[in-house]
């Protein structure tokens, strides 16, 4: 199941930044905050087995510079870690407290993008998509 919720992610760039598989909605920031990281960890992986360079891509993207190992975990760790990540679910954590919708299906009815929307972007997220939105992101809450 894809958790979206537009209350969360108002805009497709948080969509990109915060959609995130899971069995069931969530119901605590905690819980969404793992499963984004384990995302990035998916995204590196599949940027690594699709022949792209990951460090270069987030070197490019968020204007920094990497020198840790060139592991998935170790450029996955890295990445979350980055203060751009750390800002955006600083974010994503001010949202949580603020929610008043817990149930995801009643989300996509909101104001945001469509359940079919939501679903095709998420099917379209990469490393690539999701550094773009990180680097085009914006605190608007």
């Amino acid at each position: 199941m894809i958790y979206y919720n537009s209350e969360l992610m108002p805009d497709s760039n948080s969509a990109i930044l915060f959609m995130v598989t899971n069995s069931k909605p969530f119901t605590r920031f905690e819980d969404h905050q793992a499963g984004i990281y384990l995302q990035l960890h998916t995204l590196v992986e599949l940027s690594i087995a699709s022949g792209e360079n990951p460090i270069g891509l987030i070197e490019d993207y968020l204007g920094i510079t990497y020198t840790d190992g060139r592991s998935a975990e170790e450029i996955a760790h890295f990445l979350a870690y980055t203060d751009r990540v750390q800002n955006a679910l600083w974010s994503l954590e001010i949202r949580w407290k603020k929610k008043t919708d817990i149930k995801t299906e009643d989300s996509y009815s909101q104001s945001g993008i469509s359940k079919e929307n939501a679903i095709e972007l998420y099917t379209q997220i990469t490393l690539r998509t999701y550094l773009e939105a990180l680097a085009n992101y914006t605190d608007e809450q």
